[in-house]
């Protein structure tokens, strides 16, 4: 029959191993939570990175039809102003063509 010093040193045995396991467990679960940390971490970065690749993307397509677009409106204005210089020098050839015959 077991004493009761016996009892209590296998008490505090029983103790001492289910600190240890607690220990060891805790140990083991930051381990874990820190892994995931890390990959959870590095599943985020490369999310902004292509969201970011993405928006870059987009704001290339979106300054190129801008850019040509601004292009077009250029070329109108350069048409239309082509289209009254050539007008008025009809007039201008006409207006001197006068003048030289007057003056000879």
């Amino acid at each position: 029959m077991d004493s009761m010093i016996d009892k209590i040193r296998a008490a505090e045995k029983q103790a001492e191993d289910i600190r240890a396991q607690g220990l060891t467990d805790a140990r083991d679960m930051a381990a874990r939570t820190r892994e995931e940390a890390a990959e959870r971490l590095a599943a985020a970065a490369e999310e902004e990175r292509q969201k970011t690749r993405e928006a870059l993307q987009k704001a290339e397509e979106d300054g190129k039809v801008l850019s040509e677009q601004v292009l077009d409106a250029a070329r109108q204005v350069v048409a239309r102003e082509e289209a009254a210089a050539r007008a008025k020098l009809a007039d201008a050839v006409a207006y001197l063509m006068e003048r030289v015959d007057t003056q000879v």
